[in-house]
């Protein structure tokens, strides 16, 4: 039972490594055993491609009931449970060979192996800096590379994650002439599905008017449509307005499941990590050059800075009402030594802010004035004078609980709320 991790077959500006799955399907006698998978990567890595993504097929030969999973042209795609031992047909390399992109940084890797290999490895590759050739050593299988050996790391990772709280994407790709295009994806079907089929997500940010299942860049991917079930998402192609395209299929991801995210202290938190760090705004908001917003978090000594760029949109203006002394969660990657991009925060609790002003004078009904530093109050008029003055607490305009990013701003990996809280 071959077991396929591939990755890195794509660059900054053209193809993706999910289509070939298809490619791989029309050339091999084989069957598909289970969903294929797509597997996001740690964001924060700057060797990263534009999607940051690996994946991985088992092929074997399929018994008993199948499940239709797509199609490519007019033939369906199946997917079986149940199967037996088959040898690779196929010389899956000369694939990868023709389909990626003969860029410089663009370094095409699959994996063969027979069994999973251990999660960790899956665990490192989604939330650390890997060295390729720790897991050259270290990981079983047949590793073949073009161009040099970094997308190891993507393609080992695919095959051993462990595919705790998955998620499914639908994925629907043009034919080859058409990848270099402007694509056409109808905003309003994008809009009825993220109205009326809730277990989708993602599809449609309203208030930005931002169309979440086209991709901006030219690609062989014509619209993708996020789901937690696939039963359920099966079908949902036949509700978008597109042009043509040739081919869909449905994948297992781990998309919207946080799994980048740890828990650390500000302390523990390094660069390219992903953290979700706890701690009290010490500073700020600010807002900076380009709309960005920031402000400063402190916890046993150490400080952070807080980060909400401008494609955050109005999320910047949720945090812009934290003040000094509230405790906070913060969710988010470090992609700079000292700096934290959020993707959401919890609010855990907001301080009391107290404002202390001159007393009204029960003689003359006027408000006092300040008498001077530590000497009180006094009256204008009559000379009257008080040692206390008026205390009113200001009405707080953010409560505590969770905040997200919107749509337009939200990475694959960052799990909306809308699907729960799992960290």
């Amino acid at each position: 039972m071959p077991i396929l991790g591939i990755d890195d077959t794509d660059s900054k500006t053209e193809m993706c490594t999910t289509y070939l799955t298809i490619e791989i399907l029309k050339n091999t006698s084989l069957d598909l055993i289970g969903y294929p998978k797509l597997v996001r990567l740690n964001p924060n890595i700057p060797l990263k491609t534009r999607g940051n993504a690996a994946i991985s097929l088992t092929l074997g030969r399929g018994e008993g009931e199948k499940s239709t999973i797509g199609m490519i042209n007019d033939d369906e795609i199946h997917s079986f449970a149940r199967f037996r031992d088959e040898k690779l047909d196929i010389d899956v390399m000369s694939v990868i060979e023709k389909f990626s992109p003969k860029d410089p940084d663009t370094n095409p890797a699959m994996l063969i192996n027979s069994e999973k290999n251990d999660e960790m490895f899956y665990w490192d590759a989604v939330r650390e800096f890997v060295e390729y050739k720790s897991v050259i050593a270290a990981a079983k299988g047949d590793f073949r590379t073009i161009n040099g050996d970094i997308g190891i790391v993507g393609a080992n990772a695919a095959i051993s994650w462990p595919e705790k709280n998955p998620t499914y994407e639908l994925i629907a790709y043009l034919d080859k002439g058409k990848w270099m295009g402007e694509h056409f994806v109808d905003d309003s079907s994008s809009q009825l599905i993220e109205r009326e089929f809730k277990d989708t997500f993602d599809n449609f940010d309203f208030r930005n008017n931002y169309n979440a299942i086209r991709p901006t860049t030219k690609t062989p991917v014509l619209f993708g449509i996020r789901g937690v079930d696939p039963i359920k998402l099966n079908g949902l192609e036949k509700y978008v307005k597109s042009e043509p395209y040739t081919s869909y299929i449905i994948y297992k991801t781990n998309q919207a499941t946080d799994d980048h995210l740890v828990e650390r202290s500000i302390g523990e938190s390094a660069i390219y990590n992903s953290s979700i760090i706890r701690g009290f705004v010490s500073s700020g908001p600010v807002w900076n050059r380009g709309g960005v917003l920031t402000f400063e978090i402190t916890s046993s000594g150490d400080s952070i800075t807080a980060v909400a760029m401008e494609p955050t949109k109005e999320f910047r203006t949720v945090l812009s009402e934290l003040k000094k002394g509230d405790e906070v969660r913060v969710y988010g990657g470090i992609t700079k030594v000292g700096f934290i991009n959020i993707e959401k925060i919890d609010i855990v609790s907001v301080s009391r802010i107290k404002e202390v002003r001159p007393p009204v004078c029960s003689n003359c009904k006027t408000r006092m004035e300040s008498a001077g530093r530590s000497a009180g109050f006094r009256c204008r008029k009559c000379g009257a004078k008080s040692k206390i003055g008026e205390t009113r607490e200001e009405k707080r305009r953010i409560a505590p609980g969770f905040y997200e990013v919107p749509i337009i701003a939200r990475r694959h990996l960052a799990r909306p709320l809308k699907l729960g809280i799992v960290k």
